[in-house]
């Protein structure tokens, strides 16, 4: 891929510290398919002229110099949301493909903000409730990312649920925690966190939920074709189409003022009917669970 890629997207402005922007710098932590779907999404939904130069971050850490020329940074991946984090650079930095638990981790200087992989928890449980008729369900949090004891009351007042909440710690089995959880809960609700859910532990997770009858609800796809019931998740085109909206706020309204982080705006569903039908579940239509997720989103 050429180093410099001009196209027709985005003269760029922001409140914070220039008027206009020809040039921003994207960086992969690495070189995937995911990022690259993302990038050639994010490049066709912008707008007006812009110039994009894409790198990966191994080479911005041997050409420290290339941060100079642009005037806003756009960064996939953890490991370039850190590298730049480190760098004092007195330009707006937009960093993705991070979840809520990499966010609250990092540093956030005022001009870094940060699109992230997660829901809303308000998206999963109104999933959850036109999937299953459910009263119980069952999360695991780490404990430095816990939900509030009066956020989990809001949530179980406003669903009609009971919302209980299992805290991790380093070093703790989560498999155990799963097996203890659904012993009094009808369905696990798996959010993103690789302390947690992992190459190491998820066979062992979903081997649980199936030993003991009840559902995995997800954020992963890929869970979803291993055996958990249904997932709701942000696919790299999504993720291209929120960054991008982002950008063209920018040049939209000079007066803009970004938030620190946004929750993912877009998104699709994955369902396993197979699971469904060995679990005794009837599912409505997948197309009808999107209309009302959206219904929901817009209220």
């Amino acid at each position: 891929m050429p180093r410099t890629l001009l196209i027709v997207g985005l003269l760029l402005m922001s409140p914070l510290v220039f008027a206009s922007a020809q040039n921003v710098l994207i960086i992969k932590s690495a070189n995937t398919s995911f990022f690259n779907s993302t990038i050639e999404q994010l490049i066709n939904q912008t707008r007006k002229q812009i110039k994009f130069q894409i790198e990966t971050l191994s080479t911005i850490k041997t050409n420290i110099s290339l941060l100079d020329s642009s005037t806003l940074i756009i960064t996939l991946g953890l490991n370039a949301a850190n590298f730049l984090n480190d760098k004092k650079l007195n330009k707006p930095i937009i960093h993705s493909y991070l979840t809520e638990f990499q966010y609250l981790n990092l540093k956030k200087p005022d001009n870094h903000f940060s699109i992230l992989l997660d829901q809303p928890l308000q998206r999963y449980l109104n999933f959850i409730k036109y999937l299953l008729a459910t009263q119980n369900i069952g999360i695991i949090k780490h404990k430095n990312n816990k939900i509030s004891s009066k956020k989990l009351i809001e949530l179980s007042t406003t669903f009609e649920l009971n919302l209980e909440q299992y805290l991790f710690e380093s070093g703790d089995n989560p498999v155990n925690m799963v097996r203890e959880l659904l012993q009094v809960n009808d369905v696990l609700l798996s959010l993103p966190d690789p302390e947690i859910y992992n190459r190491k532990t998820l066979k062992g997770i979903l081997l649980t939920t199936y030993r003991q009858n009840k559902p995995m609800i997800s954020y992963s796809p890929a869970h979803v074709k291993s055996g958990a019931l249904a997932a709701i998740y942000s696919s790299p085109e999504n993720i291209g189409n929120q960054i991008a909206g982002l950008l063209n706020k920018f040049l939209e309204d000079k007066s803009f003022k970004p938030e620190s982080h946004y929750f993912a705006s877009e998104y699709g569903i994955s369902i396993n009917h197979r699971v469904a039908r060995s679990l005794g579940i009837k599912l409505i239509d997948k197309k009808e669970i999107l209309k009302n997720l959206k219904l929901e989103q817009n209220k």
